[in-house]
């Protein structure tokens, strides 16, 4: 970037009227996406730390699906635009509009937040840096993205290293700045542009969030498809989005912690739907020992959750085996509602 593009990002008057100096300025083109279904109770917190990054932030684009609360109509700075979908798409085709938004105008990077997604101050100068520096390795990086600390289950998620027996956590040390992964979650994602004309967009139908993979695992098949292309997948360690909105519960069960999501019965399907569609239909090596092992242990886990801690325990255990079973007919045309 040449010094006077350089002197226009040294600084950002904030709110309270004093200059706020940004530490770091990139030659690339990063447009922030955030994609929001009914959350005009949080999405001004977002959009606040958003504005505070220490790398000066040029568009934000808000891809609303279809809100019927007032998440469109509120009073947004000027750098916001609001693209609006008819129907709930779905997260991943919030992620495939802010991708064709992001090529039409000419950017080179995407990054995806959820609307109740909090990133810590330096977290996208952080991704920056890193994206900079692995695209001058041999191969060059698809995805950059943050760690997430999932305040209501008590964890700190890094991505997922994608093996025959199951997804793992990657192994960490304590002098290392990223991890490589195989996969990661949509939130926190920093996309090249450049893996869309290799990969294509993610995977999303166009009647509502149940259909093809628009809202769970489409992350984990996007990101792993653009992997699979040769491209790098990056953690980095200390850029960091704090998630502290959330159904999570927690309770000490025979001396060991408990925690579930909480989701609805419809999550439920769709999560295990997508899921044993993946692994049986996209993933391209299976340990069926192992990976039968796994999924026990974490049809298990949900199961406790669900029984121990939720309430409306019978429709949401119907769910998920209900979602097992038409993930194993690989049928992603029918939402929870529909007749079975």
């Amino acid at each position: 970037m040449c010094d006077a593009a350089r002197s226009t990002l040294s600084g950002r008057i904030s709110s309270s009227g004093q200059l706020q100096r940004l530490q770091y300025c990139t030659a690339v083109r990063i447009l922030v996406q955030v994609h929001t279904w009914n959350d005009a109770n949080v999405i001004g917190v977002t959009l606040k730390a958003i504005l505070r990054q220490t790398l000066a932030v040029e568009e934000i684009l808000i891809v609303d699906n279809g809100s019927n609360d007032a998440t469109a109509e509120l009073p947004y700075p000027g750098i916001v635009t609001v693209v609006r979908h008819r129907l709930n798409l779905g997260t991943s085709g919030s992620v495939k509009t802010g991708l064709e938004y992001a090529r039409a105008h000419g950017y080179d990077w995407l990054w995806v937040l959820d609307a109740d997604s909090v990133p810590r101050v330096d977290v996208l100068e952080l991704l920056a840096r890193l994206a900079e520096a692995g695209g001058r390795e041999s191969r060059s990086v698809g995805v950059v993205c943050a760690s997430h600390n999932l305040v209501k289950l008590g964890q700190m998620l890094r991505g997922r290293l994608l093996t025959a027996g199951g997804p793992r956590r990657p192994r960490l040390r304590p002098d290392q700045t990223h991890v490589d992964c195989d996969s990661v979650i949509w939130s926190g994602a920093l996309i090249n542009l450049a893996v869309v004309d290799r990969v294509g967009l993610p995977r999303a139908g166009t009647l509502g969030c149940w259909e093809d993979l628009s809202l769970d695992y489409g992350d984990t098949e996007y990101t792993y498809r653009i992997h699979r292309a040769g491209y790098k997948i990056l953690v980095h360690c200390d850029g960091i989005i704090d998630h502290p909105v959330g159904r999570g519960l927690h309770r000490r069960v025979l001396g060991c912690d408990l925690y579930t999501t909480n989701h609805p019965a419809f999550r439920r399907y769709l999560y295990f739907r997508n899921l044993v569609f993946f692994w049986l239909r996209i993933y391209h090596r299976r340990n069926w020992p192992m990976l039968l092992i796994w999924f026990g242990y974490r049809l298990s886990l949900i199961l406790a959750g669900i029984i121990l801690l939720e309430s409306e325990r019978g429709p949401k255990l119907k769910a998920c085996f209900r979602g097992i079973g038409d993930g194993l007919r690989s049928r992603l045309d029918r939402s929870f509602e529909t007749p079975h």
